[in-house]
């Protein structure tokens, strides 16, 4: 209840007195009824529908102290809250600055100084004030893979001030763009002691190439070399240790044995033996602590004492020296903890000192500090408490006291009045309080109902004197108590109904002794009277002879122990002595020999069954008889040659041993040891590594074929971390690219370029070549016949179809057989000097035809002269070649140089598509140059990209023709090689433009003849051009139909 009823006056003749008083607010009363102890004022509803009542005070003494709450956090007490104070957007001001949006999540006048912050350019955000923007460029990875990137300046605005460094043991760095590294493979010392390492090439993609020379002129290339030196030098063994080497010839090695010198059965091969037996030499105490190995012998191990400078001891294992029982902060907060004596052995000394008083203080356990014992409201309701002095030493002072005036001292008051209101006593007894006093207390007495004289003074008293009451016997017993009174305890009797009773207690009423089995094995008890009181009459009777019985024990049945088999199957059993006097003599007896005498022989024993070869080998018993031990073998799973009998063989530690990782790859076991196996790392040229597993070094994206039909695939860099740069490029239109995905709608083979340029001329048909692999191959057909051409025009209007008719090859430098006339495009073209030939097209001579690759490779006038000299040389059949322009070296240590006779190309080691001709390329580009990505510009043209930020801004370059394009390839560089000869040869094939002149014409016999006198007469000895002879012809200027294919001759140079 909550109230507490009070009656001033309980004479019966003074009724409706009583009064009930709130025990919440003692304040709060009502005569003759209930008091109105709560009055929650948000009953009424006063704050509105929309806000939150609460009601902090219920009591109906305190008014106006109700509390309104809106939905947004705004309060108001004793009255409804205004809810909507306005808005207050903080970034109407801006506080962010400059570079920086601002967001103001919640508008509101009661939220300030939520508004974020972000940064514009670069990255961050703060709450409430300006962000600290930050512009790290090396976030998008320009250095690229096995560099690190290091941006010195990362405020917003400072670019290009990022530095690349290569990533050891690669050197080199460059600052704005990527770096070029190199790799001296010789810096980590891959040769070993007494070898001169020289490493020719120090580039990544030139791994292994380094060289190892001993001293004596032995050498290896990409490994150690073998010196063949005496393998006991320098002292492998160690000191105590004998080392000897059987054999020091140089293909002898690892078969020197290291042999203790304390006890020579100890010994090792190809590495130290161990021989130690002193256990203090690994130091297994710690820091600070005393070792002593009493019996440094190798069969007396972990008898080593560790000893602290406190007299800790411990024996086989490193001393716990310090035990401070502070670490742990027993005290609790506002206390200190101090440890004495921090010893392992001296616990519970430690001591906790009160932070605010060093005066109280506790061993073992926290200290009381507590200053104002009302904190913890000791009273009870209803009473006031004090504390007249709130100090440590001044404990237990604090008073309570009642509504009425009563006060105790160090406890909560008492404030009832009559003691017996709560009943204390009891049913069956009557409580009577003499005084009734709220000063006096526990002083009520309880009377006995039955039995007066039974009392007892502030609490009930003992009544009851029949003991059965409680039911002591259990089920089924009858419970007697002779003597019901106080002073006669414990005499009641329990009686089981068959005559065994029990004073005081329950009884035991039945006992089936044979339970217990008192018998033994095979013969069967019985007990005829299970009576408690009637014991020791068990029977045991034999199972073979009824008549062999015996009471209150086993019975004596067999004499032939061997009769009921006791070895088991497999064994033979026999009993020597066939007496009663004689039993466990039986011997049983294994097939193998293995005997046993009064139980069954153990006759096979696995030793593999204990697992004695330990991890990572196999254990084999040969004989399992158990008669015959130490004889198991173990073997080791990785080396199946290394075994040992009757104990763990000693296997290979170095995983590296058997070259898990393969080829190309440098295998790393950090532990060597038995216990921590799987551990080595297989590690690429290229920084790729494993665990445990051979690392994929490369992975080619186009093995998987990701481009799609009618693209080819190319993968600029296989290494296994550059993923998704593969370049897909459609067959039909090589301009046509995408990185990392499939290009998509093609042209389809039959819609080539080639053939929408009509190449093959009058009289032909153009079509997709379908045998060839590039998609840009294209086939001339003669209508009428058979005759054929790949990707030119086929020779259709050729007397006898010998096509050497037309001198397809370099009359300079090449002569020219066509084996089978019938057939267009099989003519050989051989070179001259060095033997070069081509089929179908004019071969290349390399150096030994640069003069006359000069005429083809130049579009200038000034070439003339030096053509009209090729021609002159051409009739005599000599033309000296031109020396090697690679010899100079003009491409530098890190571009392979390549010569093409009149003129070289240098190309960039790390990425071939990178290249220059006639001088060193521009290796060190950017991320986003398109010419490092794939090779854009086909064969013979040079890539450049002046803009790397924009796309398709590249331009590529002819080398044998000052033709460019720019965003794709040339599509042919030959229509723009032009010279002063009749040989040159256009984009149709290698045969010359002006005989697709004279077939438009229709007249065949006449192009004879016009190149014949042309040969002759013009070109040889006038030394005119072919338009100067074309303008001799009667129609005066080639007209449009003179052209072959509709090309407009003026963009040719002749």
């Amino acid at each position: 209840m909550d109230q507490t009823c009070n009656d001033p006056n309980v004479a019966a003749n003074s009724l409706h007195d009583f009064e009930c008083i709130c025990n919440a607010d003692m304040m709060v009363k009502m005569v003759d009824g209930p008091a109105t102890c709560v009055d929650d004022e948000c009953a009424t509803s006063p704050c509105g529908m929309t806000q939150t009542c609460t009601d902090l005070n219920t009591s109906p003494m305190s008014t106006g102290d109700f509390e309104c709450e809106c939905g947004n956090g705004v309060k108001a007490t004793g009255m409804p809250a205004v809810c909507n104070m306005g808005t207050n957007d903080e970034c109407m001001t801006m506080p962010c600055g400059t570079g920086q949006s601002c967001l103001d999540p919640d508008t509101t006048a009661m939220s300030l100084l939520d508004f974020v912050c972000s940064c514009v350019t670069g990255v961050g955000n703060n709450v409430g004030s300006p962000a600290a923007c930050v512009d790290d460029e090396c976030a998008s990875s320009p250095c690229g893979s096995g560099q690190t990137c290091v941006d010195a300046d990362t405020s917003v605005g400072s670019t290009g001030d990022f530095t690349c460094t290569c990533t050891s043991p690669k050197t080199g760095s460059a600052m704005g763009s990527a770096a070029v590294c190199a790799l001296d493979e010789c810096s980590a010392a891959p040769c070993g002691a007494g070898q001169t390492c020289d490493d020719p090439v120090k580039l990544p993609s030139s791994l292994l190439d380094y060289t190892c020379s001993c001293s004596n002129g032995a050498m290896a290339v990409g490994a150690p070399a073998s010196c063949d030196v005496d393998e006991c030098l320098p002292s492998p063994c160690g000191t105590g240790q004998t080392c000897s080497d059987p054999n020091t010839a140089s293909n002898s090695l690892h078969d020197f044995e290291c042999v203790c010198d304390n006890d020579m059965t100890l010994r090792a091969v190809d590495g130290p033996a161990t021989c130690s037996k002193d256990e203090c030499a690994s130091m297994p105490c710690g820091m600070g602590q005393t070792c002593n190995d009493p019996s440094p012998t190798p069969s007396s191990l972990l008898d080593y004492t560790c000893t602290c400078g406190n007299g800790v001891v411990a024996t086989g294992a490193a001393a716990v020296c310090d035990g401070d029982e502070c670490a742990n902060s027993p005290c609790g907060s506002g206390q200190t903890c101090s440890d004495p004596n921090t010893a392992s052995n001296s616990l519970h000394d430690f001591v906790c000192t009160c932070d605010n008083d060093n005066s109280l203080t506790r061993v073992d356990g926290p200290a009381t500090c507590d200053k104002d014992e009302c904190a913890s409201m000791p009273c009870g309701m209803g009473q006031t408490c004090n504390d007249p002095k709130k100090e440590f030493g001044s404990l237990h002072d604090f008073t309570c006291t009642c509504g009425n005036g009563v006060m105790t001292t160090g406890a909560s008051a008492v404030c009832e009045t009559d003691e017996c209101a709560a009943m204390p006593c009891g049913t069956g007894q009557t409580c009577n309080d003499p005084n009734m006093a709220t000063n006096s207390l526990h002083d009520f007495e309880c009377v006995c109902d039955k039995d007066a004289s039974l009392k007892a003074v502030d609490g009930p008293a003992t009544c009851d004197k029949d003991e059965c009451v409680s039911m002591p016997c259990g089920a089924g017993q009858t419970c007697t108590d002779p003597v019901q009174s106080l002073q006669s305890l414990t005499d009641f009797v329990c009686d089981c109904g068959n005559g065994v009773t029990a004073i005081g207690g329950a009884a035991v009423c039945e006992v089936d002794e044979c339970l217990a089995s008192p018998c033994g094995l095979g013969q069967s008890c019985s007990d005829p009277n299970i009576a408690a009181n009637k014991l020791h009459d068990f029977v045991c009777t034999c199972p073979n002879d009824a008549s062999l019985t015996a009471i209150d024990g086993p019975a004596t049945c067999d004499k032939d122990e061997c009769k009921y088999n006791p070895c088991g199957a497999g064994q033979t059993c026999q009993d020597p002595t066939l007496t009663l006097q004689s039993t466990h003599d039986f011997v049983c007896t294994c097939s193998n020999g293995v005997t046993a005498t009064g139980a069954p022989a153990s006759c096979e024993k696995d030793e593999c069954e204990d697992e004695p070869c330990g991890k990572q080998q196999t254990c084999n018993d040969p004989n399992k008889a158990a008669n015959v031990l130490h004889d198991f073998v173990c073997t080791c799973d990785n080396f199946p040659q290394l075994t040992a009998v009757d104990g763990p063989a000693t296997c290979d530690k170095n995983e590296c041993a058997g070259n898990p990782c393969g080829m190309d790859q440098q295998c790393n076991d950090p532990v060597q040891t038995l216990e921590s196996l799987h551990d080595f790392t297989c590690t690429c040229a290229n920084g790729v590594s494993a665990v445990n597993v051979a690392a994929t070094c490369e992975l080619n994206e186009c093995d998987a074929d990701p481009c799609g039909d009618g693209e080819t695939c190319s993968d600029p860099d296989t290494s296994f971390v550059v993923q998704h740069n593969f370049v897909c490029r459609c067959k039909s239109d090589l301009t046509k690219t995408k990185v990392d995905g499939p290009v998509g709608n093609c042209p389809m083979p039959g819609e080539t370029r080639q053939c929408a340029a009509m190449p093959c001329g009058p009289g032909q048909t153009c079509s997709a070549s379908s045998d060839s692999s590039s998609s840009s191959d294209f086939v001339c057909s003669c209508d009428g016949s058979a005759i054929t051409k790949l990707n030119g025009p086929a020779n259709c209007a050729v007397p006898d179809g010998d096509e050497c008719l037309l001198a397809p090859c370099d009359v300079g430098s090449q002569d020219c057989m066509d084996p089978n006339p019938s057939q267009s495009g099989d003519f050989v073209c051989t070179c001259r000097y060095g033997g070069n030939t081509e089929t179908g097209a004019s071969a290349d001579c390399g150096s030994a035809s640069s003069d006359s690759r000069s005429n083809s490779g130049s579009g200038s006038d000034s070439n003339t002269n030096s053509n009209s000299n090729s021609m002159d040389s051409d009739s005599t059949g000599s033309s000296p070649p031109t020396p090697n322009s690679c010899k100079s070296k003009p491409c530098g240590d890190e571009q392979t140089c390549s010569d093409y006779g009149e003129y070289f190309v240098c190309t960039c080691d790390d990425n071939e598509n990178l290249r220059k001709k006639d001088g060193r390329a521009e290796c060190s580009v950017g991320k986003d140059n398109e010419c490092a990505r794939s090779n854009l510009c086909g064969e013979k043209q040079s890539c450049e990209d002046k803009d790397e930020g924009g796309e398709e801004n590249f331009v590529c370059s002819c080398w044998e023709s000052d033709m460019k394009s720019t965003g794709s390839a040339v599509d042919n560089c030959r229509l723009g090689a032009g010279n002063n000869s009749d040989d040159d040869e256009d984009d149709d094939g290698g045969i010359p433009w002006w005989v697709w002149l004279l077939v438009a014409l229709g007249a065949t016999l006449l192009t004879c003849a016009m190149y014949a006198g042309y040969r002759k007469h013009k070109m040889n000895k006038e030394n005119v051009s072919l338009r100067e002879f074309c303008d001799t012809m009667p129609n005066g200027e080639p007209s449009e139909m003179h052209q072959p294919h509709g090309r407009n001759i003026e963009n040719v140079q002749v």
